[in-house]
């Protein structure tokens, strides 16, 4: 089974997919068992659940030893989350792509959060890198726009997504809009298939199917209302001074 052929294909089919993020192997399983078409790793929670802070505090070789044990659990195609690529250096940055490639992972998000002339510079040099040694790899350009609030957040999206099309990405993953009328404007304005995080105002898959999102993910959203239920429960056992909570 050509399993970067079968994630591509996910983002042009009529209706979305939902992309489930995992932070480890069990958690992966659970996810592929449930019957998820794919599985996407969540760069914040892998972090959380080693003890790290989020953007870029673990090393990279931690977060590759995860990427490795979910892919020997499971057969679904694997997203990983690189974040800003873990390095500025375009050398390093092709040494961790070809890492995750061999790792058995189709596809990544890689974030604009620096900017977008250096996001431009490392897409090209991933793409390049990808054409020169006849690989694939899908490349959901992540664009933080809206997460820092920058000016004019919907046209600033369309700019950035044609450049980045341009520069070798295949998908637009757009963090942070939760407005619908801003949702169908982008959407309509984008070629690339436009990907979602579900959160609570907008978390019917009806409606942003209804807006043209192609895919729907949870970032970091699974891990959080997991460990919350599991800090409930052992609050409950201590309180209680009884284990009668986990049966």
């Amino acid at each position: 089974m050509d399993l970067h052929q079968t994630f591509y294909d996910l983002h042009h089919r009529e209706k979305p997919f939902v992309i489930a993020n995992a932070w480890n192997a069990k958690s992966a399983q659970i996810i592929e068992k449930a019957g998820f078409d794919a599985i996407a790793t969540s760069s914040g929670a892998i972090a959380d659940s080693l003890g790290y802070k989020d953007g870029e505090q673990i090393p990279f070789d931690e977060l590759l030893y995860i990427v490795k044990r979910i892919k020997a659990v499971t057969s679904i195609p694997l997203s990983v989350d690189i974040e800003r690529g873990y390095t500025d250096n375009l050398g390093v940055l092709t040494r961790h792509i070809q890492s995750i490639i061999d790792a058995g992972a189709v596809g990544i998000n890689l974030e604009d959060y620096q900017g977008q002339d250096i996001f431009l510079k490392k897409l090209q040099s991933i793409s390049n890198y990808l054409e020169k040694t006849g690989q694939r790899l899908f490349i959901n350009a992540r664009t933080d726009v809206f997460l820092q609030k920058l000016p004019e957040p919907v046209e600033t999206v369309i700019a950035r997504a044609g450049l980045y099309q341009d520069a070798g990405a295949n998908g637009l993953f757009v963090p942070g809009v939760q407005d619908i009328d801003q949702i169908k404007q982008i959407v309509s304005a984008v070629a690339l298939p436009v990907n979602l995080v579900g959160v609570s105002s907008i978390s019917s898959v009806a409606l942003l199917a209804g807006c043209g999102v192609k895919r729907i993910s949870m970032a970091g959203i699974l891990y959080s209302a997991g460990y919350k239920k599991i800090d409930a429960l052992v609050n409950t056992i201590k309180s209680e001074n009884s284990l009668s909570a986990l049966y």
